[in-house]
């Protein structure tokens, strides 16, 4: 007994259930993003082994507390932190085996008190000549990885056993061409659930969006489809209508009158929509697995087999998400037997009526700002009024209601509901004992971290000889950052046709101009064009300051627009000539709307070099990698325009993102700079007259939302473009600034619910124009280079001249830090919302964490330690800038993320990758030097500058920890103040979670033996940021979830992740054997 305690609370037990644990959570993710929540759950999160992990944890936590004798009282704040995580586990427990979660649909003016399971259930109902018996509903996680349900029923002695065979997601019909094969009638229909292939036999019923549909059977109030001698016939159960495609001819039916069927032509028949694209096939039908994102809303299909007295049946069952009714029945040796498998129906103990949803969008466009529920609360004769919104939860009884989704009309809500009092009761228990006793730990007398706080206090000021040869010879030239998965344009592919826009100019507006005239246009060069352009730079920088409403809603200055535009476009922040010549963003912004057709002869879209020279050659871009939209859209002597890309566009759009080559990618990202430039035909970036008493606060350029011409708007902004046609032939921009002033006085006047605030704009403006974070990117890597540099050669040669000029440089880089600081501000102020709500406000507040990290652990005139500060700066803003530069703008916010919990959970939880980050580039130092080291040099340092580095990357994992472990906690209590449930299995959530896991491995490697050498800690804390970096990167752009940004379909991994992790695998051999080497006495 007392052999098996030793091992259950050993250290080592401890080190391997972490690792496992956090290994096991990572797959889980893959195989949710690869087959669906329910497998991930039904495999690993609800499997018994996974529990057994968690409770072997709990006991090694309570059994290392008597271990370790954590009731001390310089100990009681990792007893606490331990007992922490106890608590947290036992509610989890409880949330898994006694809470239920699921949705509540009411319609405005109506009343319900049902929830829609989550979970889905196998039901059972039989019947014999009257007698009817209800069984008791089977839970199951059904998955394509997870089907062995069976299930035996005793009907008086008679036995029905029901055994799943197969399971299909999203499932979709194919036919498989055969001679020998049964006869099909294919129908194709349209609705909620996207475009659907159906196959249906003679005899045979289907429901098709909620519709009967036979084929030879007849059936009241079904769409019966008949084959008499060959021919087709239709009935519908009303007066329907149908139009021939290929004709635009149409036809109407008679109510329950068979009438011969029109092929290929779409049939209306009240809500379905039904084409019948060709005659009878015979063939062989196969299941197969629809798109996880376009086929998301089809159902799934299980199939069983039905093993009655006698005989034994193959049945289909319909799995529809949220539908608690998707029965079949079947009748065999005398019975008659009701089967599904779906969700069940709760009844709440009270009832909710809705009286109204409101929805808000942001100005001029369709995207929700916010939306509410307005509903009252009925329970025991008492009506409560209650408004339910995002994070606003209406909690009554142990219930709680959170604003999950609405009706496509916007008369309706769901609702999510979750019932799970006990379970989050203990788990904010939990993580109160956790914020406690992290944050006690760096000042309690006695913790790990105050001892080393003490430590670093004592080391020996004493320079180690050659640590910064680690980065010198790594490559102070290797800042290169291959980033992956990103592209320039804002909107979806879609192909561009050469649609007739008119664009003749007039004194009263400026309309676009078609591309018609392409068979007479010639390129413009950069120079040319830039020579012919005769606009103000004075004038325009006043014309930056115009307000203008971007495809988002948001009210933007023209020179922030002006900035985004080009560089989708041009990849660059102005329009440049061969001769030294340029346009400012403004200027050319102002040029190409007032003279798009010019503009469209004239090189400046870039074909990137991923085409190759296959595309360079097709788009015939010059040495620059630039190409004209004429160059793009030739047209022939009739003067019809043909995409050159659109067969590639389309082969390479079909694929999905593993299959794509560079060829594709540079394809589609050409594509969407087409459709950028394409906007300025219809005027959609000069959004800039405000539509008069607009309840949705909607602007318009010449044209209105709907592409139809809007004379208001011209007679407003046609004089304005009037005078700069008039300017440039004159030189006198007096007239044309008068006018400018007038557009943008009747902006404040029409506009002023959504003008920003004139302070706003200018502070915007001129961050545009000072660009200070890629200008601080280049400032930090001159400041980190020399502290690199000048460290190294204090190292060997102190000096007190190099001592000074070290501090010298890190006070220059304080500066830097400064205004980094305020640029953060300046962003937050002309925002409204922290800014760290999108992936390069995150990126830039990180290195601004990591250069702070740098400078708080900064003792004993170590230049290495702030230097490795800034080198995070560097690395981060390298890969905010790359060559797939993220875009810098403003976003608008999404209701969920309206809320005080973006400033502290996501300010927590993302100022820990900067520490992480330097503990990570400490660990390369370290292990660069012992590679570089003789065992002179080695000694000499062992106990001073190599031990202070050692103490300040601990501390900083311990910060980081502290910060990943509290911000991590801290969402799950945002996620239960925003839709009920703290805890969801999330791929963003569950990363967080498995590194928390990795680095207390890490941090708990000093109590394992033969994981207590500096090397061992090293090389851990040099992997383990892999975890941040799969937490942040590979999260967001690879796994489909609440956090990410991408569909769930597998992307090709970056080359820089093989270097990476090659390299680091090379530097931990190399350093192990000579770690060896200088150790032996």
């Amino acid at each position: 007994m007392k052999k098996l305690q030793d091992i259950l609370i050993s250290t080592r037990t401890m080190a391997v259930l972490l690792l496992v644990y956090a290994f096991a959570m990572a797959y889980a993710t893959f195989l949710e993003n690869d087959y669906g929540t329910p497998t991930a759950k039904a495999l690993i999160y609800e499997a018994k082994w996974f529990e057994l992990i968690m409770f072997l944890l709990i006991l090694n936590f309570i059994g290392n507390i008597g271990r370790y004798r954590l009731w001390k009282r310089e100990k009681w704040p990792v007893l606490v932190f331990h007992l922490a995580f106890i608590l947290i586990f036992i509610g989890g427990a409880i949330t898994r085996y006694i809470s239920f979660e699921g949705t509540m649909h009411i319609r405005e003016g109506e009343t319900s008190n049902e929830i829609v399971t989550d979970k889905n259930f196998l039901k059972v109902q039989i019947e014999e000549k009257g007698d009817v018996l209800n069984y008791k509903d089977i839970p199951y996680l059904m998955s394509p990885l997870h089907k062995d349900l069976e299930a035996t029923y005793d009907f008086h002695g008679k036995q029905v056993k029901v055994v799943a065979k197969e399971y299909v997601q999203r499932k979709k019909d194919s036919l498989l061409a055969d001679p020998n094969g049964a006869e099909y009638l294919h129908l194709v229909s349209t609705g909620q659930t996207g475009r659907q292939n159906i196959f249906i036999k003679p005899g045979e019923t289907k429901s098709i969006n909620g519709t009967l549909v036979t084929f030879n059977r007849a059936i009241e109030g079904a769409v019966e489809f008949k084959n008499e001698g060959g021919k087709l016939f239709i009935k519908t159960p009303v007066d329907a209508s149908y139009m021939t495609m290929a004709t635009q001819a149409t036809g109407t039916t008679v109510k329950n009158e068979f009438q011969p069927l029109a092929l290929r032509s779409l049939y209306s028949i009240n809500e379905l929509k039904l084409v019948v694209p060709e005659g009878l096939k015979k063939g062989k039908l196969m299941a197969i697995e629809g798109d996880r994102k376009k086929d998301q809303n089809v159902p799934d299909m299980l199939k069983v087999e039905l093993q009655g007295p006698k005989t034994k049946q193959l049945v289909d069952l319909s799995v529809e998400k949220g539908n608690p009714n998707a029965y079949k029945q079947v009748t065999m040796d005398g019975l008659n037997i009701m089967i599904g498998f779906g969700p069940k129906i709760y009844n709440t103990p009270f009832s909710l009526k809705l009286d109204d949803f409101i929805m808000e969008t942001y100005p001029g466009s369709s995207s929700p700002s916010a939306y509410e529920s307005h509903i009252k609360i009925i329970d025991e004769g008492k009506q409560t009024p209650f408004k339910i919104y995002m994070n606003h939860v209406l909690n009554h009884k142990g219930y709680r209601f959170f604003q999950s989704s609405f009706d496509p009309d916007r008369m309706g809500t769901v609702l999510s509901v979750n019932h799970d009092y006990w379970g989050t009761l203990i788990s904010y228990i939990g993580y109160t004992f956790l914020f406690g006793g992290m944050f006690f730990m760096f000042f309690w007398k006695g913790t790990h971290f105050w001892k080393l706080n003490k430590m670093l206090k004592d080391v020996n000021k004493k320079k180690a000889a050659a640590v910064i040869l680690l980065l010198l010879s790594f490559g102070l030239n290797a800042q290169k950052i291959e980033t992956h998965g990103t592209t320039d344009g804002s909107r979806e592919h879609i192909h561009v046709e050469g649609d007739n826009h008119s664009h003749a100019q007039g004194s009263e507006t400026l309309k676009p101009q078609g591309a018609q005239p392409f068979t007479k246009m010639k390129v413009v060069s950069a120079d040319e064009i830039i020579a012919r352009n005769k606009i103000s730079a004075e004038h325009a920088d006043k014309f930056g300051y115009l307000l203008v409403q971007n495809f988002e809603g948001r009210i933007v200055p023209i020179n922030t627009e002006a900035l985004d535009v080009l560089r989708k476009l041009y990849k660059k922040d102005e329009f440049k000539g061969t001769d030294g010549k340029s346009l400012t963003a403004n200027q050319w912004f102002l040029s190409v709307n007032i003279d798009t057709p010019s503009w469209t002869m004239v090189p400046m879209i870039k074909v990137g070099t991923k085409g190759g020279d296959e595309l360079k050659n097709k788009t015939k871009a010059d040495e620059d990698g630039y190409t004209s939209l004429m160059n793009l859209f030739p047209a022939d002597a009739n003067g019809n325009l043909r995409y050159i890309l659109e067969s590639d566009y389309n082969t390479a759009f079909r694929k999905k993102p593993a299959e794509q080559t560079n060829y594709d990618k540079e394809v589609i990202a050409v594509n969407e700079r087409v459709q950028i430039f394409n906007e300025f035909f219809s005027g959609q970036f000069m959004r800039i007259v405000p539509v008069k008493n607009d309840a949705n606060h909607t602007w318009h350029s010449w044209l209105d939302q709907k592409m139809e011409p809007d004379m208001e708007s011209q007679q407003v902004m046609g004089p304005y473009f009037a005078e700069v046609l008039q300017a440039q032939q004159s030189g006198n921009w007096a007239k044309a600034d008068a006018q400018l002033a007038k557009l943008s006085e009747y902006q404040q006047k029409w506009g002023k619910a959504v003008v920003p605030a004139k302070s706003k704009v200018d502070l915007e403006v001129f961050m545009n124009k000072v660009n200070i974070n890629f200008k601080l990117l280049i400032f930090y890597t001159l400041i980190g280079g020399l502290l690199l540099i000048l460290g190294f050669v204090e190292l060997f040669k102190p000096k007190k001249v190099l001592n000074k000029a070290i501090k010298v440089i890190i006070v220059l880089g304080i500066v830097g830090y400064l205004f980094h600081f305020l640029g953060l501000v300046a962003r937050w102020y002309i925002s409204g919302h922290a800014p760290w709500s999108n992936g390069y406000e995150a990126i830039i507040f990180i290195s601004w964490v990591g250069i702070t990290a740098g400078l708080l652990l900064y003792r004993n005139s170590n230049a290495l330690i702030p230097a490795a500060g800034f080198m995070v700066a560097v690395i981060m803003m390298g890969f905010a800038h790359g060559g797939s530069a993220l875009d810098p703008q403003i976003t608008p916010l999404v209701p969920v993320l309206k809320s005080y919990w973006l400033i502290v959970h996501v300010a927590i939880i993302t100022s820990s990758y900067g520490f992480f980050a330097l503990s990570m580039i400490i660990a390369v130092i370290s292990l660069v030097f012992y590679i570089i080291s003789n065992k002179e040099t080695y000694k000499l340092h062992h106990d001073t500058t190599l031990k202070e580095l050692v103490i300040v990357s601990e501390m900083s994992l311990t910060i980081g920890l502290f910060a990943l472990t509290v911000g991590n906690f801290l969402g799950g209590i945002w996620a239960n103040e925003s839709w009920g449930r703290y805890w969801s299995w999330d791929p963003k959530e569950t990363w967080a979670f498995i590194s928390i896991m990795v680095y207390a491995f890490v941090l708990h490697m000093r109590l394992v033996p033969g994981l207590r050498s500096r090397w061992a800690f090293h090389v851990a804390t040099m992997f383990a940021f892999c975890s941040m970096v799969m937490t942040y990167f590979g999260v967001n752009y690879y796994l489909s979830g609440l956090h990410s940004y991408a569909a769930g379909d597998p992307v090709p991994v970056p080359a820089w992740v093989y270097i990476g992790l090659a390299t680091m695998a090379l530097l931990s051999a190399a350093s192990y054997y000579k770690f060896r080497i200088l150790n032996k006495k």
